[in-house]
């Protein structure tokens, strides 16, 4: 019994220690760049008249919370960068600005034309926009008469206004569910349909759905990317593998002043730990039935409790309580 309670609140404990120390390092080094990763959006208008439906806690952003937080950044002297300025900045062939910040899009959402697309605009921001030019079924459904997914010209339009169209694969598939090539015919596939609509390489990739390995690293770097963004979450550092980009997530709750505090190294740390605790089911039951729990669960009335600022919460209480574990059995061994 001493022995498991040693391994329990001593050797554990000493690992979770390293994993803490390991993310305050990374997100207070003076080369970080945080990246911030949106869905689609919604009209917070068109919600309270009833005319769409508001189901969805995580992966999706109102208008005018996008707005605010837009031009948060813009008042708080944030530089907005393309992947391209990134991979810039990390090869020493441009000066990183005092605060840089990358915003993302995943999906391709016909949101992000109509109400993102107005707003980067009005801001003078750079924004990418990660688009898989021939979503499955699947993802069609999700979104079901509430959006729609990017034209060909809505693409050409914001890829020369300063929103950079990348790719998302194919077809918003599960990549490490795929064989080599099935796989390999995913990333080259939607790197040349979206090549021939904007009429220029594309060079950075995100991995939709927790699909990202070492196996698809390496074939997305055969496929010619030069960036990957994967499912870890924090801001991106000097130490951060091109191909296994880490980015933080805006909810739909989140806040400009939330946002700001996201962005500071502090913040950042929790973010990092947070997401390490919401990647554990995926490693447990595989991203595709992972993706049907969070679905179900988001829906559930105990969806609210996996919002990010929850699981904070969460994460606090269990590491007080563990912390108490480790008094009293401090406390068991000194008085025997």
């Amino acid at each position: 019994m001493t022995a498991l309670g040693v391994f329990l609140f001593y050797i554990i404990p000493a690992f979770l220690l390293g994993e803490v120390l390991r993310c305050v390092y990374l997100e207070h080094r003076g080369d970080r760049i945080p990246i911030l990763l949106y869905h689609r959006l919604i009209s917070r208008k068109e919600v309270e008249a009833g005319r769409i439906p508001d189901r969805e806690p995580i992966y999706v952003s109102y208008d005018d919370s996008f707005d605010a937080q837009m031009r948060d950044l813009r008042d708080h002297g944030f530089t907005t960068l393309s992947l391209d300025d990134f991979l810039a900045i990390r090869r020493g062939e441009s000066v990183r600005p005092a605060k840089p910040v990358v915003v993302t899009f995943d999906d391709g959402y016909e949101s992000n034309h109509a109400l993102a697309w107005p707003v980067l605009h009005r801001y003078g921001m750079k924004a990418t926009i990660f688009v898989a030019p021939q979503p499955d079924d699947y993802t069609r459904n999700l979104v079901a008469g509430i959006d729609g997914f990017l034209s060909a010209d809505q693409m050409r339009d914001m890829d020369r206004g300063g929103v950079a169209i990348e790719s998302h694969t194919l077809t918003h598939c599960v990549l490490t569910d795929l064989d080599d090539a099935a796989a390999r015919h995913e990333l080259v596939e939607s790197k040349r349909r979206l090549s021939e609509i904007l009429g220029r390489p594309v060079r950075h990739l995100a991995v939709p759905r927790s699909g990202h390995s070492h196996r698809i690293r390496r074939l997305a770097r055969q496929a010619g990317y030069l960036t990957v963004c994967a499912n870890g979450k924090g801001s991106s550092n000097g130490w951060s593998s091109l191909y296994a980009l880490p980015r933080i997530v805006v909810e739909r709750d989140t806040t400009p002043e939330d946002l700001d505090r996201a962005l500071r190294p502090a913040g950042a740390v929790i973010l990092r730990l947070v997401g390490n605790l919401k990647r554990i089911p995926t490693l447990l039951f595989g991203s595709v039935r992972t993706q049907k729990m969070r679905r179900a669960l988001y829906s559930s009335p105990l969806g609210g409790l996996f919002l990010t600022r929850c699981l904070v919460r969460v994460l606090a209480g269990w590491a007080l309580l563990y912390a108490v574990g480790i008094a009293l059995f401090t406390w068991h061994l000194m008085s025997r």
